[in-house]
């Protein structure tokens, strides 16, 4: 009589709380994953790691639990101790960076048209970051405005670009060239 004849366990069907916290996981995963694998190979592991998880009859909390932290486990699968740049961080540091100089300069430049209002002045003039601002309130019309020179485009781009070059970690790109060498 033959023993019990082993099926595969059927996909456990999960809630939208687990998937949810599986792309979390999986997310964070990518990110770390993201300085130590090249990206194809880096996608094929998030595929991998993402039908694991599907395919696995446990709940979700307990499946996650086993993987570890994502740090940790993008740690496993470096392949050697360099590092590569981290070009996802980079973007979402330089978005980061232009969303809080447009809020402040925005600020800024309501601040300066509140002044000009309450102090019953028409007109005001000033510098944010080389960038002439000005605020005008007259009987007929009430606005804001800065200059078209070169600097209004100018400064965002450099503090996109710096915010980029750090969240990146671009210094890794050229420690991998020297180590090629």
């Amino acid at each position: 009589m033959p023993d019990r004849i082993l099926e595969p366990t059927p996909a456990r069907r999960r809630s939208i709380s687990e998937k949810l916290r599986a792309d979390l996981y999986l997310t964070k995963l990518d990110w770390h994953l993201e300085g130590v694998l090249p990206g194809k190979a880096r996608r094929a592991t998030v595929k991998d790691l993402r039908q694991s998880l599907v395919s696995d009859p446990r709940d979700m909390s307990s499946s996650l639990r086993d993987l570890g932290s994502p740090k940790a486990l993008a740690e496993q699968y470096a392949d050697d101790t360099r590092r590569r740049p981290l070009w996802s961080v980079g973007i979402i540091t330089a978005g980061a960076a232009l969303l809080i100089y447009w809020t402040v300069f925005l600020s800024y430049v309501f601040g300066m048209l509140a002044a000009v209002e309450s102090l019953g002045s028409s007109e005001a003039h000033a510098r944010f970051l080389t960038i002439e601002v000005t605020a005008y309130s007259t009987a007929e019309a009430v606005g804001i405005g800065w200059t078209s020179d070169w600097a209004w485009l100018v400064v965002p781009i450099v503090i996109a670009t710096l915010a980029f070059l750090l969240g990146a970690r671009a210094w890794r790109a050229i420690a991998m060239r020297n180590d090629t060498k």
